[in-house]
């Protein structure tokens, strides 16, 4: 596996807002942070999960408690290979984005890119251990808006947008791989310690 972070915030870079709706007013942000009983019922909503259950698990185990992230926006997508891209040899990618902020006691964080940066790159570093599976993870650091309630007014932040993709010679071992990424990446994000930079400064 390729594992690497980037931090992307110049003046033309995407943001994310929370909560968003996309112009159309179909899609919308749908806050799943919370218990289980009460994550189980509201990822129902996400017409990715419904689709896929290796994303349903992953989006169920990073808003339950004890995780300390949520997560706000995802999409999901099958592809040919682009052959100048193509660092496996495989023909199909299957790969996805999710979206994350820090929430419940780590939610104080929000506004320390020092922070996301240390996550985004403990994160990279222990995915990039795996050298057998043929998948790749870019982590991306990146602003957020968090709008207070109805309000216009937000406060300013960060997130990571995660890009999780598996690679195969057909589209069932490309699936396959991008479900083992969805795994390792859950575990990866669960073990990390946001508060652990703060707590030594």
């Amino acid at each position: 596996m390729d594992a690497d972070y980037s931090v992307d915030l110049g003046p033309t870079a995407d943001a994310l807002e929370i909560p968003w709706k996309d112009p159309d007013g179909r899609l919308h942000y749908v806050n799943l942070r919370g218990d289980l009983v009460s994550v189980e019922r509201n990822v129902e909503r996400i017409p990715e999960a419904q689709q896929f259950p290796s994303l349903r698990r992953f989006l169920v185990e990073l808003n339950s408690p004890p995780s300390p992230w949520e997560t706000a926006k995802c999409d999901v997508w099958a592809e040919a290979v682009d052959p100048e891209e193509n660092i496996f040899g495989a023909e199909l990618a299957q790969g996805c984005y999710v979206d994350i902020v820090l929430a419940g006691d780590a939610a104080s964080l929000r506004e320390s890119l020092k922070d996301h940066q240390r996550l985004a790159r403990q994160a990279a570093l222990q995915l990039d251990d795996d050298e057998e599976l043929e998948a790749t993870v870019e982590i991306v650091v990146r602003r957020c808006y968090f709008h207070r309630g109805d309000s216009e007014e937000s406060d300013a932040g960060y997130c990571l947008t995660l890009f999780l993709t598996g690679y195969g010679a057909s589209p069932v071992e490309a699936t396959e791989r991008w479900e083992r990424v969805l795994e390792l990446a859950s575990g990866c994000l669960l073990q990390l310690q946001p508060h652990e930079g703060r707590a030594k400064a």
